[in-house]
């Protein structure tokens, strides 16, 4: 499969002459001289405390939220070690409306970094909630389709509103957001009537598939006449090995199909990652394959008796890329909600449009290797798989509560300043009265470095809105120029004040060096790889005073294909761990 991307060169063109920087001894002895940096909008002396919050829910047997438990009756382990909780506070629907009353939200989920002093039952404000409706098209029975979104209009009513946000994404072939993230209901349902003018991909995929059913059940009635099969696939005889030909086929397209979804469910993840607070997507589709084709693989094997088969079926076998699918969620945050909109299925049974009924237990393999996929991914990034019903209402309820009622129980990280996954287990102290609780949570973390953290928001503000620029950044776009055929030379300049950054002394220079992080997304969804730059700035000790106020400039190049684009540009001061964020749209020779 050929992978779609924008390929994004960039070329500073630096104001001022580079010089070879100072070793970090020389640094250390400046600072242990009393030497300090001049400049940066906060530099001041502050101990942080980072606290990692985790979001728990806590069930009984039906699903039903339990609300009555204590900081005592929690106990939480990060990589094997117990943890103390500091932080600890119930969130239901009652008690964040009426916080969001009495003040804003604040964001609280991952670790967060609050500086001392601060008391560890400070209790922070409701986290703000980002979920996405995700209809993937590409997967779907519009019947289906059609039946679920009506049934789900009352839980967007009733759950859409502060601090949750909803955004609604639809997918063929490349993922189109046909809302953008609000708390307003009715965009969201408008939204989602829109999507019934999309035919789904589903339907021939399934004609193909019972056809291909139908015709082994009718060779194999001609085999039983005429006195067996060969059980060797070399020697099928013309009709059968055709037939393997039809599954291997249909396989392979199924899985080039796949390959598609999950890369588009991906950028969606990625997307998120620089959101504050609680995230996650409602995925609703027919179902995705962990092995293509698996049912049909299982029923020639049932008819040849040729167990080769399945060895060959295990090609296709693509377990490993769901389990990186829901990594990828648990970097980020991101709790998967998986609805089979097929509802409740009984293996084997025929219809009028087929001629015959497959075979129950090929059919069950099929059943659940569509929804297998599912389950792996809601389990393993905290959410829940709403399969086999055939009203997804009461369901649906279940991922309103997670929205509004959780335990948030917080306890000091040791920061690595690294990107380091942690595995966190957390339980119930021994009590009978707890027998039959169920605990929920995200059991990997991700913490994250500062650049890291910076990059994530660089990828978000390529879909998002997101205001944050206290350093003043600024980006401005120059006349593109025909570089090649088909791609262009736009020229851009990046700004920032001087005083925005923090210098040290370095001989008779001050010195200040930074970082650029710069993306690029075009209207159809491609997306740039990001790219990073090391920039030194360099001022006479002697002129500081004088430049100190005045804006610096670096020049860049972003070699790019027609069409209009999005370009996110952060910029980060090492020293004082400040960043700033600016995004433009532009265009490049969009006739064309």
């Amino acid at each position: 499969m050929r992978k779609h991307r924008l390929t994004v060169w960039l070329l500073f063109v630096t104001l001022v002459l580079p010089v070879i920087p100072g070793s970090a001894d020389e640094q250390d002895a400046k600072q242990e001289q009393g030497i300090r940096p001049i400049g940066g909008l906060t530099f001041v002396d502050q101990i942080e405390l980072t606290i990692a919050n985790l979001v728990v829910y806590v069930t009984d047997k039906k699903g039903a939220a339990i609300t009555d438990l204590a900081k005592e009756d929690f106990i939480v382990y990060q990589d094997g070690d117990q943890r103390e909780i500091t932080n600890f506070k119930l969130y239901t629907d009652d008690i964040i409306r009426q916080e969001l009353v009495e003040r804003p939200a604040q964001p609280l989920l991952g670790p967060t970094p609050i500086p001392m002093p601060a008391s560890p039952t400070d209790a922070a404000g409701p986290i703000p909630v980002h979920m996405v409706i995700y209809i993937d098209n590409q997967n779907l029975q519009p019947l289906d389709r059609n039946r679920v979104l009506s049934q789900a209009t009352d839980f967007i009513r009733s759950s859409l509103h502060p601090p949750a946000k909803m955004m609604v994404v639809s997918y063929q072939r490349s993922f189109e957001v046909l809302q953008d993230f609000t708390s307003d209901p009715m965009e969201v349902l408008s939204a989602i009537r829109s999507v019934r003018k999309y035919s789904g991909g589903r339907a021939e995929r399934e004609r193909t598939r019972r056809d291909i059913v139908d015709r082994m059940y009718r060779l194999e009635d001609e085999l039983r006449s005429s006195g067996g099969i060969s059980a060797d696939r070399n020697n099928l005889g013309p009709e059968m090995t055709e037939i393997y030909n039809l599954i291997d086929n249909y396989a392979k397209e199924t899985d080039n199909n796949l390959m598609f979804t999950l890369d588009s469910m991906r950028q969606i993840i990625t997307s998120l990652s620089g959101l504050p607070g609680k995230k996650g997507i409602i995925y609703v589709s027919n179902g995705l394959p962990m092995i293509p084709a698996m049912d049909l693989y299982y029923e020639l094997n049932r008819i040849t008796q040729n167990s080769s088969i399945l060895t060959e079926m295990y090609q296709y076998d693509r377990s490993r890329l769901y389990q990186q699918m829901a990594s990828t969620a648990n970097a980020q945050g991101v709790t998967l909600y998986a609805i089979n909109a097929a509802g409740l299925q009984v293996s084997g049974m025929g219809s009028a449009e087929f001629s015959s009924a497959q075979d129950p237990l090929a059919a069950s393999m099929g059943h659940h290797n569509l929804n297998d996929s599912l389950r792996f991914l809601a389990d393993e990034t905290g959410g829940i798989a709403i399969i086999d019903t055939n009203d997804v209402g009461p369901k649906l309820e279940f991922v309103k509560q997670d929205m509004f009622t959780y335990y948030s129980l917080g306890y000091p990280l040791q920061a690595s300043g690294q990107d380091k996954v942690h595995r966190v287990r957390v339980k119930l102290r021994d009590d009978p009265a707890f027998a039959g609780y169920q605990l929920r949570y995200r059991s990997r973390f991700v913490e994250k470095s500062l650049e890291t953290t910076i990059q994530d928001a660089v990828v978000s503000s390529l879909v998002f809105e997101i205001d944050d620029n206290p350093m003043d950044l600024d980006v401005q776009p120059g006349t593109p120029s025909a570089a090649s055929e088909k791609r262009w030379l736009m020229p851009a300049r990046i700004s920032f004040p001087l005083n925005a950054v923090a210098f040290l002394p370095e001989g008779d220079d001050y010195v200040a060096r930074v970082v650029f992080f710069i993306a690029a997304r075009d209207s159809d969804g491609k997306q740039s790889d990001l790219v990073r730059r090391e920039h030194e700035i360099r001022i006479p000790a002697a002129e500081y005073e004088s430049t100190k106020n005045s804006r610096y400039s670096a020049d860049t190049s972003l070699l790019l294909e027609s069409g209009r684009y999005k370009i996110s540009v952060a910029l980060l001061d090492p020293i004082t761990r400040q960043d700033s964020y600016k995004t433009i749209s532009t265009s490049v020779n969009p006739k064309k």
